[in-house]
C-alpha cells in the first residue's frame, strides 16, 4: 500500500474565502466516503453515495429527493447520457442504471468482479467503464452486455474521458497512459515525464489535464501535488500544485476551459485541525491560489475521511463539489443584513433538542423580513415559520431521530445555516 501524501501538522487553524463564495448545501449523506457527482445543467444535480442511496435535486441543491438501490458498496463514478440515462460504477464490479432521470436504479451484468472505479460516454450507446486490474469494459447497447478486455494493462485504471466520439484517455496507475483516435478500437500508450499514479483526466479544446501522484486502490484514496498538461501527447509541462498553495494532497481536477482550472482536497489534520481547500488557476495551471481555504478544528470538521473528493462545472460560474458527507456549491451567497454576522446569526439550544424541542436565539432586533426554514438529510423542508421574534420555542415532535439543519431565509436567500441533532 503506496504511502498517502497527506500527513501534515498545521500549528494553526483559521477560516477563510477567496475568489469564489463557495457554501455548503443544506444536505449530510449518511456513512459517504467516496460517491460520485454529475450536474446535467446547473439546477439539477444527482449523487451517488457509497451506500448505494442516490441523491437528486431540481433547484441548485435547495431540496433533494433520495433512491435506495439496495447495493451497498463504494461507488466511484456517475455518469448521464442526457436527461434520463444514468450509470454508477463501484466496487465489486456494481454497475447501477437509471431510464427514468434518476427515480430509480437496478443493476445491470459487468461480467466482472473488479472495482470499477470512472465510467464515460463517448456516443450513442457506447459506454466505457475501467478500474482494478486493467480492467477496461466497453458496451454498445447502453450496458445490457459488456466487452471485458483486460490484456491492455495489469495496472489499476483510475479515470477515462473521451473529448468526442472518436478522442479519448485512460489513465492508471505507475504511469500508464492509453489514448484512442478511432473511438476505442485501439488504444495507444503515452510516455509521460515520470512513473507516477495518474487520475482525474480533464480534457479542454487544446489541452489534456492530469493528476499525478499516488492512489490507494484498496481504500481509493487520491493525493497529487503535480499537474502534467500537454497540448499533442507528446510534450508534456509539469506544474506544482503545492508548491504553489503550500498544501498536499489534491483529490481532483476540473477545467473549465484552456485557462482556467479548479482542484480540490480534503484532511483532518494531526494538530485538532481540519482543512478543505479549493484552489484555482487562470493561466493554464502555472500559478494557483485559493478559491476556498477552510481551516477549522475537528469539532467543526467538513473533510472527508479519505481523501476522495470530486469538483464540476456544469456552467462557466457554477460549480459544485462532493466532500464525503457534505456537498460544496458556487456561488452560495448569504443574504446580506447589516447587523448579522452569520457565523453568529442565532443560537440553538438544547442540540441535540429534547423530544424535538428547542430553543431559537435570532441574534438581531431585525427579524420580520426573516423566515425559518428546517430541512432533513435530504434538504426537504419539514418546518418553516415567518412569524419570529428574538427568541423562539420550536416543537418538532413528530420527526425521527437524526440529523436536520435550521436555516434563516431573507429575499429567497440563506442567512445562515446550523446543525441539529435530535436525540
Amino acid at each position: 500500500m503506496k504511502a498517502l501524501l497527506l500527513i501534515s501538522i498545521y500549528l494553526f487553524c483559521n477560516f477563510g474565502f477567496s475568489q469564489e463564495s463557495w457554501g455548503y448545501l443544506p444536505i449530510e449523506i449518511t456513512d459517504n466516503s467516496h460517491g460520485a457527482i454529475y450536474t446535467i445543467d446547473e439546477n439539477i444535480v444527482h449523487v451517488v453515495s457509497d451506500s448505494g442511496i442516490f441523491y437528486k435535486t431540481e433547484d441548485g441543491g435547495e431540496t433533494w429527493t433520495s433512491f435506495e438501490s439496495g447495493v451497498s458498496v463504494y461507488f466511484l463514478d456517475l455518469v448521464f447520457d442526457g436527461i434520463e440515462k444514468g450509470y454508477a460504477v463501484g466496487k465489486e464490479g456494481k454497475i447501477l442504471k437509471t431510464s427514468n432521470a434518476g427515480q430509480s436504479w437496478s443493476e445491470l451484468t459487468s461480467g466482472t468482479s473488479e472495482a470499477l472505479i470512472s465510467i464515460a460516454i463517448n456516443a450513442a450507446s457506447s459506454i466505457w467503464a475501467v478500474g482494478n486490474n486493467g480492467t477496461i469494459l466497453h458496451s454498445t447497447d447502453n450496458g445490457n452486455s459488456w466487452t471485458l478486455n483486460n490484456s491492455v494493462t495489469s495496472e489499476a485504471l483510475n479515470s477515462v474521458k473521451f473529448k468526442d466520439e472518436n478522442i479519448g484517455y485512460i489513465a492508471g496507475n505507475n504511469g500508464v497512459l492509453f489514448y484512442t483516435e478511432n473511438g476505442g478500437a485501439n488504444w495507444e500508450q503515452l510516455i509521460i515525464p515520470n512513473a507516477y499514479d495518474l487520475f482525474s483526466i480533464s480534457i479542454t479544446d487544446n489541452y489534456v489535464y492530469l493528476l499525478n501522484g499516488y492512489t490507494d486502490n484498496d481504500y481509493f484514496s487520491r493525493s497529487a501535488s503535480q499537474l502534467l498538461k500537454t497540448g499533442n501527447n507528446t510534450d508534456w509541462t509539469v506544474y506544482y500544485i503545492d508548491d504553489a498553495i503550500g498544501s498536499l494532497g489534491n483529490a481532483d481536477l476540473f477545467f473549465r476551459d484552456d485557462n482556467t482550472g479548479f482542484s480540490l482536497n480534503s484532511a483532518a489534520m494531526l494538530c485538532d485541525c481540519c482543512n478543505v481547500w479549493i484552489v484555482k488557476t487562470s493561466n493554464g495551471g502555472e500559478n494557483w491560489d485559493f478559491s476556498l481555504n477552510e481551516e477549522t478544528n475537528a469539532a467543526n470538521c467538513h473533510a472527508n475521511d479519505t481523501s476522495y473528493a470530486e469538483i464540476i462545472f456544469p456552467t462557466e460560474n457554477i460549480g459544485y463539489a462532493l466532500i464525503g458527507r457534505f456537498i460544496l456549491k458556487t456561488p452560495y451567497d448569504t443574504a446580506s443584513i447589516e447587523d448579522f454576522n452569520t457565523n453568529r446569526a442565532f443560537t440553538i439550544y438544547p442540540n441535540p433538542s429534547t423530544n424535538g424541542k428547542f430553543n431559537l436565539k435570532i441574534n438581531s432586533t431585525n427579524t420580520e423580513e426573516l423566515l425559518l426554514e428546517i430541512v432533513d438529510i435530504t434538504g426537504k423542508i419539514i418546518f418553516s415559520e415567518n412569524d419570529l421574534k428574538e427568541n423562539n420555542s420550536i416543537s418538532l415532535p413528530n420527526i425521527s431521530e437524526g440529523i436536520y439543519f435550521v436555516r434563516l431565509m431573507k429575499d429567497e436567500k440563506m442567512v445562515a445555516t446550523k446543525k441539529l441533532i435530535k436525540g
